[in-house]
């Protein structure tokens, strides 16, 4: 599934985060925004979602229009500007195998309103739990946005979490969420 680098850095003690940018192109291969996002719903491959969950969460600059996942990459996906090699921002938290997994979902929903939303950006949170298919891989949420800012239904400039140096501000964030939170 690999189809980014990951941007490299320390992460605070305790927080486990990888962040980095899906472009139109990895290692030879074409990818789109919609693609991407589909290979974390069905990481397994196949038809259908299979991952553990899922939501879209909207910047409140949103039309309501945008809400089904589906509707919002076809926007997103028209309005990329020519040229744009930059798609989608993925950040990723990783948590520990013994938190129950509500407890995985609602601190990873709650922290993509505070630090993506509240940027403008919006954020599918998808959450897998690879030990149900017998992996060992620690339960994860992937938090992937657009690079451009949503305002009502126009994507807008790029977002300063698309920048070098945005794993450092995202993890100090998590790890904040995650002392006041976790």
């Amino acid at each position: 599934m690999a189809d980014y680098t990951p941007e490299r850095g320390p992460n605070p003690a305790g927080i486990d985060l990888t962040h980095g940018i899906i472009t139109s192109s990895y290692q030879g291969r074409a990818t789109t925004a919609g693609a991407a996002i589909a290979r974390r719903l069905a990481p397994h491959g196949g038809k259908g979602v299979t991952a553990y969950d899922h939501e879209l969460l909207l910047p409140a600059t949103a039309t309501d229009l945008l809400r089904k996942l589906h509707v919002l990459v076809d926007l997103y996906e028209s309005q990329l500007l020519p040229d744009q090699r930059d798609l989608l921002g993925i950040t990723t938290v990783r948590f520990d195998h013994d938190r129950l997994c509500h407890q995985q979902w609602e601190l990873a929903r709650g922290w993509a309103h505070a630090s993506f939303t509240a940027r403008g950006l919006p954020v599918a949170v998808v959450h897998h739990l690879p030990g149900l298919a017998g992996r060992r891989h620690k339960p994860h949420c992937h938090l992937l946005w657009p690079v451009r800012v949503l305002h009502g239904s126009t994507f807008c400039r790029f977002s300063e979490l698309a920048e070098p140096g945005a794993k450092a501000i995202l993890a100090a964030e998590w790890a904040a969420w995650m002392k006041e939170k976790g």
